[in-house]
This record gives C-alpha cells, sequence and structure tokens, in this order.
C-alpha cells in the first residue's frame, strides 16, 4: 500500500478501512501542554507540540458551536490567588452557583450546582432555554491548520444522567434525588436530552468529520440500569443524528468497562475512545475487540504507564498490544484518556519511531523485539 498521510491514515482508521501503518494518536489537551508551560515553552501550543511528537493528530474538544442561555446571566469569579473559582446562575425561577478548586495541576470540582429538588427545577429551566447556533468558521481555519498531519474533531454533550453523576450533582446527590424525585428528575432528565439533541442538530451540519461525546463511561459510579436505562437510549439518538449526516460518532469511555462490555457492544456509536487499561481501567485492547467486533476501538496506554515509566517499557506495552490484538483493522493507539501532567515527550516520541520504522510490519506483526532495545538506546 501506498504510504498515507496521517489525515488519510485516521480517516481510513475511523471508517475501519485499510491503513498502511498503525495509526498512533495519543490524547493530548491543556493538561499536558500546561506541564511543558510550567517547565518553561511559554509558546507550548497543543498542534505544535504533536507536530514535534509526530504522530497522527487528532485534535480534541475543537470548537464549532456557540450556545446561549435565555433569561440566564452566568458570572464567574475567583479567590485572590485564582485557586478558588466559582460560577454563579442567576434565573427568574431560581439561583445556582458551584465551585472548583486547584489541585494536582488541573482543576476539580469541589461545590457541585445542584443540591436539592429545587436546584433541579431551576436547571431544568436552563436546560429549556439554552440554544446553538453554528460557529463554523473557527472549526474550518483550525482543520485548515492541522492539514495534511490529521484532523480535527468536535465534541458533543454528553449523555444527561453522566452529567448529573459527574458535573452537575455528584454520584450520591444523584441517586438521592433519583430516588426521593422521581418525577422531577424524569423531567430535568428529557430536558436536558432534548437540550442535548439540539446541540447535535448543529452539530450535525457542520464541518466535523467526527464528533465524540465525552461519556467517561465507568463500573466504578453508576450502576448498569443507569447505563441501560438512561445513558445507552441517549446516545443511540445522538449516533442517529450524526450517523444520519454520514460522519463518525464515537464515545469517549475512559474508565473501567468490563463489566459493561456487552452492552456498550450494542451501542450505535461507531467506535469507543480512550478504552483504558488496568490499573487506571480494566479493558485491554484485544478484550475490547473481542467483545466489540468491528466497533472502532482507539486506546490502548494507561496514561500513568506513559507518564512514569522509562522508554523501554513503554515500547514494550506498544510490542504487547501489536501482538495481541487480534486484527489492528479499525483500531487508534492512543492513551486511555488524556496524556498527564509531566509526561516524558521522549516517551511518545520513541512510540512515533516505532510504528514508523515498523510501517506495514506493524499490522502484520512482523516486529523484531531488538528493534525496541536499538530505539529505547536512542531515546536514552
Amino acid at each position: 500500500m501506498q504510504q498515507m498521510t496521517k489525515r488519510e491514515r485516521l480517516l481510513a482508521a475511523l471508517h475501519g478501512q485499510p491503513v498502511d501503518r498503525l495509526p498512533w494518536s495519543p490524547l493530548i489537551d491543556d493538561y499536558y501542554i500546561s506541564s511543558l508551560r510550567d517547565a518553561g515553552r511559554k509558546d507550548a501550543e497543543i498542534i505544535t507540540v504533536m507536530r514535534e511528537i509526530g504522530n497522527d493528530i487528532l485534535e480534541r474538544h475543537v470548537a464549532c458551536v456557540d450556545q446561549h442561555m435565555e433569561n440566564v446571566d452566568v458570572r464567574y469569579s475567583s479567590n485572590e490567588n485564582d485557586t478558588v473559582r466559582w460560577a454563579h446562575y442567576t434565573t427568574p425561577v431560581g439561583n445556582l452557583s458551584c465551585e472548583w478548586k486547584f489541585s494536582g495541576h488541573t482543576w476539580a470540582l469541589s461545590e457541585h450546582l445542584i443540591k436539592t429538588v429545587e436546584d433541579m427545577k431551576t436547571y431544568q429551566y436552563i436546560a429549556e432555554h439554552t440554544t446553538f447556533t453554528p460557529s463554523f468558521q473557527q472549526f474550518i481555519d483550525r482543520d485548515a491548520y492541522i492539514g495534511d498531519d490529521g484532523i480535527p474533531t468536535a465534541s458533543g454533550p454528553m449523555s444527561p444522567i453522566l452529567e448529573l453523576l459527574q458535573m452537575l450533582a455528584g454520584i450520591e446527590p444523584t441517586v438521592f434525588l433519583m430516588m426521593d424525585y422521581p418525577d422531577e428528575m424524569e423531567e430535568l432528565l428529557h430536558a436536558m436530552h432534548e437540550r442535548n439533541l439540539r446541540h447535535y442538530r448543529v452539530l450535525a451540519e457542520s464541518p466535523a468529520l467526527a464528533v465524540f461525546d465525552y461519556e467517561d463511561t465507568s463500573t466504578t459510579f453508576m450502576n448498569r440500569s443507569m447505563l441501560t436505562d438512561w445513558s445507552i437510549p441517549a446516545f443511540n439518538e445522538y449516533a442517529d443524528i450524526i450517523k444520519g449526516a454520514g460522519k463518525i460518532f464515537i464515545t469517549h469511555m475512559c474508565g473501567s468497562l468490563s463489566g459493561f462490555a456487552e452492552e456498550i457492544g450494542k451501542g450505535r456509536q461507531d467506535g469507543v475512545d480512550s478504552v483504558c487499561p488496568p490499573d487506571t481501567g480494566d479493558l485491554c485492547p484485544w478484550d475490547a475487540r473481542a467483545a466489540w467486533g468491528k466497533k472502532i476501538i482507539i486506546g490502548g496506554i494507561c496514561p500513568p504507564d506513559l507518564a512514569g515509566l522509562g522508554v523501554r517499557q513503554v515500547l514494550q506495552i506498544v510490542y504487547d498490544i501489536i501482538m495481541k490484538m487480534p486484527t489492528l483493522e479499525g483500531f487508534i493507539l492512543c492513551t486511555g484518556d488524556a496524556t498527564p501532567y509531566g509526561t516524558p515527550m521522549n516517551n511518545m516520541k520513541a512510540i512515533t519511531r516505532l510504528v514508523e520504522t515498523l510501517g506495514p510490519r506493524s499490522l502484520t506483526r512482523d516486529v523484531d523485539i531488538s528493534l525496541l532495545d536499538e530505539i529505547a538506546a536512542d531515546f536514552a
């Protein structure tokens, strides 16, 4: 097969078509980029850094839709050191607030937006009064900037139950509110789902070739009925909208998935992103392939391993993936979620060297393990 551009390779892999070598696309966002800036690289930028690594660029979260909330005033504030931030929502039916704290080189929610049944009704008002409009030019400009080095991708909203569990209320409050106020919860989930459908209909008209729904699904914080009664039915409808427009629809599921593997495999998404092995997740990519057949699989490398191991150990992980996958068709080697803060760039550059040196042999398992030692020595 003739050598592909990185863009051609990723698009072929996302469609389950033949590729010239194993695609390699770590999930790089501001979490990793911030570590480079803190180390003195003040001009570090996502695409520039990925070009330096040499990977196939699959950029996440490229904006192409604007959100509008009618009769909702949103104001942000922070403490003097900017280590705590607040968001305040004022509406005709009530007010909401949430808090974030900076810890471990990232921001984490320390106070959720929804705490009571009255908060649920206020957020329902916000959902019902939220609309979306195209903002496609910035996506087109980003696509042109990436060029043949890869593709930008658009992000769609997660299913309402996942948004409640992760972002709006938290695990225990969501469960208690579902038990104590089932009718109000059903109304809220319906309003949020209808809001999401409005968002996805705009994405369907966008120039994005692939849309990622960041579900973050995991058996560690949701039960099976939440998945089958609320999450899968919601993202199946999102999948129908995006796929109906001729685009690829991928669900980002970076948690522990083995207990949900059968149910996830029945979803109408084209594939699953950030499949993560132990110890952060619990599903190896070859087990995901066995469970999900021809679905696109993106992932395979546990992020802490990429950050904490040496070059030779990281290359061994990639070698094991190549050798254990029953087929590499429709597979993109990636981190099982965001590349961690402080990951040595040489670990990622070495993976690029390996897949480029192997070329088509990465697909046929014609790999001399001594090559791993040679590459590791170059990056010592």
